[in-house]
């Protein structure tokens, strides 16, 4: 998938790009919502593009699809895996164990999440300068 976005910071062959916040990507995860409202990614920067830049960014499809399970499926799997294990001894057990299952499956996240963020794969991409500073 291709977007458009603006350079708003450049470190060590990475830029990092705000775009304009969509319905299709309200907060999956792998972007952080930056205080204009606006979306903001790291992105691998080949192009040698400087900050005030639009540019053109390929955005890992394998992050699009793999970021949000991870985001949500595993603190859900904890979640119900802690209540079927905790409520065979008692339902405050069961609610205890899935509350502190939840919070090891968030824990997990950002263990997983630091890992594949590293993984060339996953990593998006400024392909061209649109428009220079």
């Amino acid at each position: 998938m291709l977007d458009q976005g603006r350079v708003v910071r450049v470190e060590k062959g990475l830029a990092w790009v705000e775009f304009a916040a969509s319905s299709a990507c309200t907060s999956c995860g792998a972007c952080n919502r930056a205080a204009s409202g606006k979306m903001v990614a790291e992105a691998e920067n080949p192009v040698g593009a400087k900050v005030g830049d639009v540019v053109e960014v390929e955005i890992s499809q394998a992050a699009l699809t793999f970021f949000p399970f991870i985001a949500f499926g595993i603190p859900i799997l904890f979640l119900f895996l802690g209540l079927a294990l905790g409520s065979l001894i008692s339902e405050a057990m069961g609610i205890t164990l899935g509350f502190i299952l939840l919070v090891v499956g968030f824990l997990g996240v950002r263990l997983v999440d630091r890992y594949i963020s590293k993984q060339k794969k996953f990593r998006n991409r400024i392909i061209k300068v649109l428009l220079p500073a």
